[in-house]
């Protein structure tokens, strides 16, 4: 189906193409008040040349010019996001990448994230597993939550979000949704609180998550389907919660929501990491 080696060497000769421009772009507007850059969409037309090359019958959805082909044949699509983080690339951090997921039907079956600055490699493999570089994930198993108790979150946390003031842990945000959930997966952290992402910002990492025995589901609500954001191609409608089953039922009785009014020139409330 796909070979890991070869999918590592791809998004890193992606990750040299968007290294070209950090610390030196700047950025344009969205309609959505979100930063674009040349490096995404450079990335994107790269990625777009190379996997219609390699995978001709696989269709294709990326985040940049509402790129979307449709399968010739099945039912898999690559999803695309060329640089996750633009936010932080722009401003020269380092927690940004370059992701591919694979889905077929409404499941995420594979998924990589190129982190070139951190040189991390988050990855599935035809084994079953899901890795981080060269070591297998395993998902942080539930424990009493504590002083170093780890609960990754988007941007904007303060725009209708309130934490119990019983949580002892730490909440932290790096700026890249694809980097919550591999975080996640991968045991770095006990959940991530997502805001009203997009499907490229969840298909690569939502298939470590899966791998790993993680779930993302809807804050209060039912599990998210990739498959259905797919075909709307529109934002989540809830925040989403990732995690250890367990640990995501216990961070949803400490996480409260309630959707604030837009503020003008303001992206969509619990928007991208």
């Amino acid at each position: 189906m796909y070979d890991v080696p070869a999918m590592r060497e791809l998004l890193e000769r992606a990750g040299a193409l968007a290294m070209r421009h950090f610390l030196r772009v700047t950025p344009s507007w969205k309609a959505n008040a979100t930063y674009v850059t040349e490096a995404d969409l450079a990335v994107q037309a790269f990625l777009k040349e190379e996997l219609v090359a390699r995978f001709p019958d696989d269709g294709i959805v990326a985040e940049e010019a509402q790129l979307r082909k449709e399968p010739r044949a099945g039912d898999r699509y690559w999803v695309v996001d060329p640089i996750d983080g633009t936010a932080s690339f722009v401003a020269g951090l380092p927690a940004w990448g370059i992701a591919l997921g694979l889905l077929a039907g409404d499941e995420p079956v594979a998924g990589f994230f190129w982190m070139p600055v951190s040189k991390d490699f988050f990855h599935t493999r035809p084994d079953g597993g899901a890795y981080r570089n060269d070591r297998r994930a395993r998902i942080k198993a539930l424990e009493p939550l504590h002083s170093e108790s780890v609960l990754l979150a988007h941007s904007r946390l303060h725009h209708g979000y309130a934490i119990a003031p019983g949580f002892p842990g730490k909440v932290r945000g790096m700026g890249s949704a694809v980097a919550h959930l591999c975080y996640v997966a991968t045991g770095s952290a006990d959940a991530a609180l997502m805001g009203h992402e997009y499907v490229w910002d969840l298909a690569a990492g939502a298939a470590l998550l899966h791998r790993t025995g993680g779930v993302l589901k809807y804050l209060d609500g039912p599990p998210v389907s990739l498959g259905a954001l797919l075909r709307s191609g529109g934002q989540a409608p809830y925040p989403m919660l990732a995690g250890h089953p367990e640990a995501v039922a216990r961070f949803e009785s400490l996480i409260t929501y309630v959707a604030p009014s837009p503020v003008e020139g303001s992206e969509s409330p619990g928007g991208n990491a």
